[in-house]
C-alpha cells in the first residue's frame, strides 16, 4: 500500500511539473504571437514552415483543460509537441531578427578605437579618423589598432588603417610586429595583406621568434606554408636556439614537420640545451620519430 501511494505521488508530481512546463511554453508562444513582425524574411519563413509542417500532434485533455497522461504514448506526444513548438519558434525568431544597427558615438576616443579594431566596427573607426584620431595610437601594452585587427583577421579594418597611413612596422612591449599577431591568430588573409604592404617576413620579437616560429607553435599550417612560399628563413633559431622544426617536434605537429622537412629544415641544428630536433621526440611520438629518422638516413 505504501509503495502504491509513493508511486501515485511521484506520478502526480510528474504531471504537475509537465503541466507547469507546458504552461510556460504556452505563455512564451502568446508573447511571441503578440509581437508584430514584418518583412519578406518573416513571410517566407512562415510559408516554408507551412510547407514543412508535420501532421498535428494529438494531446488528450480533461474537461478543465488539464493534460491527461494515461499512457507512455501520451507522454511521448507531449514531449514531441514541446520539441516541435521550440523548433518553430527558433526558426521564426532567426528569420525575423532585424539586422543589428551599429551605434556610432559622437565622440570616439582611443579606447573606442581599439575596441572597434577588435570588433570590426568600421563606422566607429571612420569617426575616429575623421576627427583627427591618431591611427598609430597604442594601448598600455603598446598594441596598435593594426595589431588588434591583424590578430582578429579583420581585413577591411586592416585595409582602412593602411590607407590611413598606419605604420606596419610598429612593435608592442614584447617587440612583436603586426605580422606576428596575424600568425598568432592564424589569419592568412591578414598575413598576405601585411606582407603586400611591406611587413618584414623575418622580423624577430623579444625572444628572437620570427613569424614562422609563431605560426608553427600555434599550429597554423596555411600560414607556415605561405611564409615558406614567400621566402621565410626556415632554419632560423630563437633566443633558446630552437628552430621552427624544434618547435614542431616538441608540439608533435606532424603535418607541419613534413612541410618543414620537405623545404629543407635542418635536422642537425642544436639548441641552447645541446639538443637536435630528434632529441626532443617523446616515446609516444612514433610518427614524428619515423619522419626524422627517415630524413636523417637520406
Amino acid at each position: 500500500m505504501k509503495l502504491l501511494i509513493t508511486s501515485t505521488t511521484q506520478t502526480f508530481k510528474l504531471n504537475m511539473e509537465l503541466q507547469r512546463s507546458i504552461s510556460w511554453d504556452d505563455d512564451e508562444d502568446e508573447e511571441d504571437g503578440g509581437m508584430k513582425m514584418q518583412g519578406e524574411d518573416y513571410e517566407s519563413s512562415v510559408s516554408q514552415e507551412k510547407k514543412d509542417s508535420d501532421p498535428p500532434i494529438s494531446i488528450k485533455r480533461d474537461k478543465s483543460g488539464r493534460l491527461l497522461l494515461e499512457t507512455p504514448d501520451d507522454l511521448q506526444n507531449l514531449l514531441l509537441l514541446r520539441k516541435t513548438q521550440k523548433e518553430r519558434k527558433a526558426a521564426v525568431r532567426k528569420a525575423a531578427a532585424p539586422p543589428a544597427v551599429q551605434m556610432v558615438p559622437y565622440f570616439v576616443d582611443e579606447d573606442d578605437f581599439f575596441k572597434a579594431c577588435d570588433q570590426n566596427q568600421l563606422q566607429v573607426i571612420d569617426r575616429y579618423l575623421s576627427t583627427g584620431g591618431d591611427v598609430n595610437a597604442r594601448d598600455s601594452f603598446e598594441h596598435s589598432g593594426l595589431h588588434r585587427a591583424s590578430s582578429k583577421g579583420h581585413t577591411e579594418v586592416i585595409v582602412k588603417l593602411l590607407e590611413a597611413g598606419t605604420n606596419v612596422h610598429l612593435r608592442d612591449k614584447l617587440q612583436s610586429t603586426c605580422l606576428h599577431s596575424a600568425c598568432r591568430g592564424g589569419n592568412l588573409s591578414s598575413l598576405k595583406l601585411l606582407l603586400n604592404h611591406g611587413a618584414k617576413i623575418d622580423d624577430r620579437d623579444k625572444l628572437d621568434s620570427t613569424p614562422l616560429h609563431v605560426s608553427v607553435r600555434t599550429g597554423h599550417y596555411d600560414c607556415v606554408e605561405y611564409l615558406i612560399h614567400c621566402g621565410a628563413e626556415i632554419n632560423t633559431q630563437d633566443k633558446e636556439g630552437d628552430s621552427p622544426l624544434h618547435d614542431a617536434v616538441r608540439l608533435n605537429r606532424c603535418k607541419i614537420i613534413k612541410l618543414l622537412l620537405k623545404h629543407g629544415a635542418d635536422t642537425d641544428l642544436i639548441n641552447q640545451d645541446g639538443c637536435r630536433p630528434l632529441d626532443g621526440v617523446l616515446e609516444w611520438q612514433n610518427e614524428t620519430k619515423s619522419l626524422l629518422i627517415d630524413q636523417n638516413s637520406k
